[in-house]
């Protein structure tokens, strides 16, 4: 009898035990029967309802972080009453599935448990553990007994809590409390893990190769490496305690396209990005473990570069990279696949691209966010996997991005939002500056300037500043002022004793580090002094992939340069041969619209004025909040933090023979943000999304 028939007939058998008899204790405390809640079935997935009929749903769902704007997620900061909130978005969005990544607080279970017992249609709740990565640092080792046993532990914790029986000390970056919400009947699976990488994944294999088996009541393997042996541990111990409630559900391994068990020849960085594999086959559900396993991926269109350069995912006259890598996955899986991160950030900053379909990691507005996380979850359906989970429902402050993290002090990113960060803008919730609004919106309306004083008058002209949490807002106004015909050019200085105190004839009474040029819808553009220009410090200097230009850090040039982001150095594509050339984003490049239509608006211009924002990083700020900005980069030192008074500022038109005189902004600093909600465009979308899909599937 082969092994689906096992899991089908298990699958019955145990939902009718466990319909007829044997409740676990805190079930058996509400008087309800216990059940399980889903199960596997060849390569389906199974929601077993009340009645023990079971129902194949596709499971459309969200990624919930534990973080809100002014906290990391180790604080456990978001209370109950958010939770419930959020709840009520999730469902009216028409999705039916969340997915946690961590052990929760009493009052998400708590949450959950009452927005379930109250909604039209409860939500599904899928229950990641997560691996304690400071003590993976530290040893690199799987089976270093101090992290195995931190793990197994939180797996513990984790069937506890959602049964609503656990009392847990609270460590630090860790739930903890008093757990009585059982919410065990709408949990319908457990994700084990984190992404693993790769290097890590071959040093545990390389140091433990006698682990090549285990055998265990619920879970085995076959052909299984060491690292795979770790994680089939881990599964029995998840299948073990939730049976000692009673009950069972389906488990799966967290994996991503790094570690998938595919070939991707053409992948440009293949010792890190194809170099091991962890394979969910190798494990496998003895007769005992009814619910079954499925897989689950990590998968985003833009990353790893194989999505971009991989020749059998280029085929047709129309290529989709991204449909044709999950075809291969789901046909080479003989379990059912969810995909249970995928998603698009609306950040101002970018930083990838798929080199054939466009769809990035940033630069998206909300609009684009929601096309493409459709066009993705069309894909997803069409490839056959389970279900589609969306990263993320709430945007992250404290998230860092690969071409910006170096740019940010690491223990004050959850206290300011950086437009340029991808990693921070995944969210169909956004957390935005000010109790109900931002300091100033960009819509070409200056009703809310008026009565502000200006900060600085030349020639008829006034500039007018605000600062809040992500962004330094100015407005420009002059009776005779023109945004399409006139030219305005305003010096933007941050730091004592530097920059540039000229540019062509026109001269500055102190330095400037960056330069904003006004001039209509397609030509407005912040730049930099080239002394000051980090992208070229730290691709050119530091990291040798151009040759810094003449004259490169000398002070006081009268230079300024375009501000880039880099978005992928030069790659070698192993099949090919081909190298791909060093890939850049002009971020500087001033986007014109009205931030109630186009959340990517930097500036926007009403008859006599132009209002803009500028977020911090491209100002050279590392913390707003404590206003430090880094420090001059001059050859032999490095990317540093030191203190700024503010910004000053001024402004003149082309050929002004006065010294543009400039003046200092500056603003209290915080040690929390304030801050609001604001369900993003991409929600709606979304939403009416998904109500047609449900319509469609009856």
């Amino acid at each position: 009898m082969g092994k689906n028939t096992h899991k089908r007939m298990g699958c019955l058998l145990l939902s009718v035990l466990l319909l007829l008899g044997g409740c676990g204790r805190s079930n058996a405390a509400e008087g309800e029967d216990c059940r399980m809640p889903a199960c596997i079935e060849e390569d389906r997935f199974l929601l077993v309802n009340a009645d023990g009929s079971r129902e194949e749903v596709f499971l459309d769902g969200v990624n919930l972080g534990a973080a809100s704007a002014g906290n990391f997620p180790g604080e456990f900061a978001v209370d109950k009453d958010s939770y419930l909130r959020w709840f009520g978005w999730i469902g009216e969005m028409n999705v039916r599935v969340v997915r946690v990544y961590v052990n929760q607080t009493p009052a998400f279970y708590e949450a959950l448990a009452e927005h379930n017992r109250s909604a039209a249609q409860p939500l599904y709740l899928i229950q990641g553990v997560y691996a304690d990565e400071n003590l993976l640092a530290e040893h690199r080792d799987v089976f270093q007994e101090d992290f195995r046993q931190r793990f197994l532990d939180d797996i513990v914790n984790a069937v506890d809590m959602i049964h609503g029986a656990a009392e847990v000390e609270q460590r630090p970056g860790n739930a903890g409390g008093v757990y009585t919400a059982d919410v065990s009947r709408w949990v319908i699976g457990w994700l084990l893990g984190i992404e693993w990488d790769a290097e890590l994944v071959n040093a545990v294999n390389a140091a433990h190769p006698d682990k090549t088996a285990f055998s265990g009541a619920f879970v085995r393997t076959e052909d299984a490496s060491p690292f795979e042996v770790f994680l089939a541990e881990a599964a029995e111990a998840a299948v073990a305690r939730d049976l000692s409630y009673g009950t069972q559900r389906p488990v799966a391994l967290c994996n991503w396209c790094t570690t998938d068990p595919l070939e991707h020849p053409n992948e440009p960085n293949p010792e890190m990005e194809d170099g091991a594999v962890i394979d969910a086959e190798h494990i496998l559900a003895t007769e005992a473990f009814a619910a079954g396993f499925f897989a689950s991926y990590h998968v985003y269109p833009y990353y790893p570069e194989f999505l971009s350069y991989d020749g059998k995912y280029l085929t047709g006259e129309d290529p989709d990279p991204y449909l044709a890598y999950l075809e291969e996955l789901t046909a080479y899986h003989s379990m059912p696949v969810l995909v249970a991160e995928y998603g698009i950030p609306s950040s101002r900053g970018i930083a990838h691209a798929n080199a054939v379909t466009g769809m990035s990691q940033g630069h998206a507005d909300e609009r684009r966010q929601a096309e493409w996380i459709i066009a993705m979850n069309r894909d997803i359906r069409r490839a056959g996997c389970m279900g589609a989970l969306i990263f993320a429902w709430q945007d992250e402050w404290f998230k860092r991005s690969w071409n910006t993290m170096d740019y940010e002090l690491a223990d004050r990113r959850p206290f300011w939002f950086n437009a340029q960060s991808p990693e921070e803008s995944f969210g169909l919730l956004a957390f935005e500056p000010g109790a109900e609004a931002p300091a100033a919106l960009v819509d070409g309306d200056d009703g809310e300037w008026r009565g502000d004083e200006a900060l600085v008058r030349s020639g008829g002209l006034s500039v007018y500043a605000r600062a809040d949490a992500a962004y330094l807002y100015l407005l420009v106004r002059g009776e005779d002022y023109d945004f399409e015909r006139d030219t305005l050019y305003l010096p933007i200085g941050v730091l004592d004793g530097q920059g540039n105190t000229r540019f062509g004839g026109l001269r500055f009474s102190d330095g400037a580090e960056f330069l904003l040029r006004l001039h209509g819808r397609d030509d407005s553009v912040l730049t930099v002094d080239a002394a000051y220009d980090v992208f070229l410090f730290d691709y050119a200097y530091l990291h040798d992939f151009f040759e810094p230009a003449p004259g490169q850090f000398e002070t006081d040039s009268g230079c300024f340069d375009p501000i880039w982001l880099a978005m992928n150095r030069p790659m070698l594509l192993p099949e090919t041969g081909e190298v791909t050339e060093f890939m850049r984003f002009e971020t500087g490049r001033l986007h014109y619209g009205s931030v109630r239509e186009d959340s990517l608006a930097d500036l926007c211009a009403g008859e006599h004025f132009a209002e803009l924002r500028l977020p911090w990083q491209m100002l050279g700020f590392m913390d707003p909040s404590t206003r430090q900005v880094m420090g001059p980069l001059y050859p032999g030192r490095t990317i540093e933090a030191v203190p700024s008074a503010g910004v000053r500022l001024g402004v003149a038109a082309p050929g002004s023979t006065e010294t543009v005189q400039m003046e200092l902004f500056t603003w209290e600093e915080w040690e929390q943000p304030v801050f609001h909600e604001r369900l993003k465009a991409s929600y709606g979308l979304l939403r009416d999304y998904f109500a047609e899909q449900n319509g469609e599937e009856g």
